[in-house]
């Protein structure tokens, strides 16, 4: 009885020992730029994670991502109601109010331009340019720039979460960001320090 009682024991310590080194959940905006459910050029996510694994993905329209990113609807990745746009630093994402003081819609100008990552025309309004050197997908250059960047390594599967989905927020609207993404070859991967 004495025995089984320490392996109890033991077995207790041990589970609470590596559940103390499992990283806690969080939740976090993610934008693809892949077709998905809605069949819009972009594709929005309330990504969990715990650590740096992925561990689930929640696909929502495009006005709740925007409502609940700007604090104007609660959720999981914005418990504090907060414009996580405005607090890291992304211009041209606000909320829009109409002459009552209320909600009317959100400008949100970066996700407008993402779907130039991808193309080098839009897919559906001809003759309006993107900044893709490849028809459908990003050049080779192009897609070691964004794996440089941002660490993904396909735009056709993989999402942009997190603070990389910030970062690329503030650069598609730096025109000098979008002139070297534009251009990119394979000088700027032997540029030395």
């Amino acid at each position: 009885m004495l025995k089984f009682i320490n392996i109890i024991i033991l077995t207790v310590l041990v589970s609470f020992s590596t559940s103390s080194q499992v990283p806690p959940k969080k939740n976090v905006l993610a934008v693809g730029l892949f077709t998905g459910a809605h069949s819009s050029l972009i594709t929005y996510a309330f990504l969990q994670m715990r650590g740096d694994q992925i561990t689930g993905a929640r696909l929502v329209r495009e006005d709740v991502f925007m409502y609940t990113a700007m604090g104007h609807w609660p959720g999981l990745v914005n418990l504090d109601r907060e414009n996580l746009f405005e607090k890291y630093g992304v211009d041209s994402c606000f909320l829009v109010y109409d002459e009552y003081d209320k909600v009317a819609g959100w400008y949100a100008k970066p996700f407008r331009l993402l779907w130039k990552l991808r193309f080098y025309e839009h897919p559906y309004q001809f003759d309006t340019p993107g900044w893709s050197q490849g028809r459908i997908k990003p050049s080779l250059y192009q897609m070691q720039f964004i794996k440089q960047e941002y660490g993904v390594k396909n735009v056709l599967t993989e999402y942009f979460y997190g603070d990389t989905l910030f970062k690329l927020l503030r650069d598609v609207q730096n025109p000098q960001w979008i002139s070297l993404y534009k251009t990119a070859d394979s000088t700027i991967f032997n540029q030395g320090p």
